[in-house]
């Protein structure tokens, strides 16, 4: 169902990201992506930083978090780095996607613990260890929060008990919350 990883190792360093966009473009801005044929996943291309859709970077790139030295404090600072495992696998968010229904993949929701408390769709790729999830915007459009590769044992445990609490009923606050 999935496609090989892209092999990274062959784009040159300076040119990875405009390597990368094409197919971002070509899967999301050039054509329209559906999931379950009713739902747009909308690119949110009037939502651009550094020339490309913010929706792009979440796809390629890791939020790195670290503390520098100024004066006596320390200040967090927070920048996005390319991240491999993600990056060489964008091809198979919209695989992932438009192919949602396949048993390789374990669809759930999720209520996240952000400040709005968001109920989000994740669609896990369970056996290659990949997640992409999504969050609703009206009746029939989405956008894409972030897709990412699994790379810690405790994730995969985490997203099961998501999956499992989610099909057998156990969270109520997503019981009905379906988009189709």
């Amino acid at each position: 169902m999935l496609t090989p990883t892209l092999n990274l190792a062959t784009v040159d360093a300076t040119g990875v990201y405009d390597y990368l966009y094409g197919f971002f473009q070509r899967d999301f801005v050039r054509q329209r992506t559906m999931l379950n044929g009713t739902i747009y996943i909308d690119p949110r291309s009037r939502n651009l930083e550094d020339g490309k859709e913010k929706d792009f970077w979440h796809l390629t790139t890791r939020t790195n978090k670290y503390f520098v030295k100024q004066g006596n404090r320390h200040v967090p600072v927070e920048e996005r780095l390319l991240d491999y495992a993600r990056a060489e696998r964008i091809e198979w968010v919209r695989q992932i996607i438009t192919n949602h229904v396949h048993a390789k993949i374990k669809i759930f929701y999720h209520q996240e613990s952000n400040p709005r408390r968001d109920i989000r769709l994740y669609l896990w790729a369970f056996e290659d260890d990949f997640v992409v999830i999504l969050q609703k915007l009206g009746r029939s459009t989405s956008f894409l929060v972030t897709s990412f590769y699994i790379d810690q044992p405790d994730k995969r445990t985490d997203y099961d008990k998501r999956y499992r609490n989610y099909v057998t009923g156990a969270n109520s606050v997503v019981t009905g919350c379906e988009w189709f």
